[in-house]
């Protein structure tokens, strides 16, 4: 058995479960914005006020229902293995994480607030993709190469603006659940 397993890891069914939850979110969050831009249908009422208000509600969702998969799958897991609650590394990750989400969450505003919305999916991928290699030294698996991806993957959208949100669902979505298939075999 592999005791090498921290509160906050996407290996194996976690990284599963956290792609599939992004894929479904980043596809709602899309289809709300093409509804929003075509406006054939309801949503396109709202005021723009009460749609950014609605889109980062979503966004908040997302991030909350993502944290809490990821620590009740691996509390369950932990629990198995009869290991300590949260040791020294699952804090050290979840404050780096915490200080990219809020260094994010200020950097995504600015941009917003700013009208250079091209820019928030790209900026997000990067931010990631950087959390991910600075929490490296504190995990056991591929995490600085899965940031490497995100960083590649944000600079593609910044150059293919038209493939932001494929690429944006490929990272957050398709590479989660890949690593955690990878890990899943691992384990």
């Amino acid at each position: 058995m592999n005791k090498k397993i921290h509160n906050l890891s996407l290996r194996g069914i976690t990284g599963i479960f956290v792609g599939v939850i992004s894929l479904i979110f980043i596809f709602g969050f899309h289809l709300l914005l093409v509804q929003y831009a075509s406006g054939s249908s309801g949503v396109s009422m709202l005021p723009i006020s009460f749609f950014e208000i609605l889109l980062f509600g979503i966004s908040f969702l997302y991030i909350i229902i993502s944290y809490f998969t990821i620590v009740l799958i691996n509390k369950r897991r932990r629990k198995k293995l009869h290991l300590k609650k949260w040791n020294f590394k699952a804090k050290k990750i979840r404050l780096i994480y915490l200080v990219f989400l809020l260094l994010g969450g200020i950097i995504l505003y600015f941009l917003m607030a700013n009208g250079l919305l091209k820019f928030i999916i790209p900026a997000s991928l990067i931010l990631y993709g950087i959390a991910g290699i600075v929490s490296n030294k504190y995990t056991y698996g591929a995490t600085a190469i899965l940031g490497f991806i995100f960083f590649i993957l944000g600079v593609l959208a910044i150059l293919f603006p038209s493939f932001a949100f494929y690429l944006w669902g490929f990272a957050f979505g398709i590479c989660h659940i890949i690593y955690g298939l990878v890990y899943f075999r691992k384990t």
